[in-house]
């Protein structure tokens, strides 16, 4: 019983300091809104809640959400996820090199609804950034196609791109890297690299997704989470499976 009891009362103690990390509000501030005041503003109409009533998940999860309407004209827009008071520290995406850069978005004009996610939690292995995500979805013009590029020959060395596929949200290409070692990539748009994610989401001056191989010839396999703006890179063994019928089976045993 005295087991039981421990394991309760700390189970109970982790998850009241998930919810009490985060106690102040988050607004979805950006050139896409004014509210009640000028662009940039925080009021009611951009706040983000962890309820599980705003597309944020389960309430007191660490994760928030909001669908904020943009009263600003087409176009792209800058935004970052902060509170009240631009208090130091709690403002995502951060690039510590450019504290003033931010994220993006497309807009179609006023009255265009716009799904915001913040996830203050630690990120499932493999998956950057770790915490901090943010995202949103309208990170870029309807239609665009992406496609991963980056450090290693094989990934264009930033100078072309290998195509992506999208399923679900997710985008995904496989490629196999000659030299192990460490490498980064991002994803972006096809062809321009107009639109481009990272670490830092789509900030121009965003860091890029790191990625290891450990041997030649490794097949890895990139993906991009556009609902939590989470990227990954990992190897694996695309090494084909032999299949044998039944009675291939039962030679091998007699």
């Amino acid at each position: 019983m005295r087991v039981v009891f421990f394991l309760t009362a700390v189970l109970a103690l982790a998850a009241a300091s998930v919810g009490s990390a985060w106690a102040q509000p988050f607004y979805a501030r950006g050139s896409f809104y004014a509210g009640t005041g000028a662009a940039w503003n925080a009021d009611a109409g951009n706040q983000l809640f962890d309820d599980g009533l705003h597309g944020d998940g389960a309430a007191g999860d660490g994760i928030y959400g909001a669908l904020v309407v943009s009263d600003q004209p087409a176009g792209a827009h800058d935004f970052k996820i902060t509170d009240a008071d631009w208090t130091p520290g709690l403002d995502w995406p951060h690039n510590p090199a450019y504290p003033t850069q931010n994220a993006r978005l497309f807009t179609a004009g006023p009255g265009d609804a716009i799904q915001f996610r913040f996830d203050g939690n630690s990120a499932q292995p493999g998956w950057q950034p770790d915490a901090g995500a943010v995202a949103c979805d309208r990170a870029m013009p309807a239609g665009t196609v992406l496609e991963v590029c980056g450090s290693a020959p094989e990934l264009g060395n930033w100078t072309t791109g290998v195509p992506a596929v999208e399923v679900d949200g997710i985008w995904t290409a496989v490629v196999r890297i000659a030299t192990p070692g460490d490498h980064q990539f991002k994803f972006r748009s096809a062809g321009n690299g107009d639109w481009s994610f990272g670490i830092h989401y789509n900030m121009l001056d965003g860091d890029n997704f790191a990625f290891t191989t450990t041997h030649a010839d490794a097949a890895v396999r990139f993906k991009l989470n556009m609902a939590d703006g989470r990227g990954y890179a990992v190897e694996f063994d695309d090494t084909p499976v032999l299949k044998q019928t039944w009675g291939q089976l039962k030679a091998l045993y007699r």
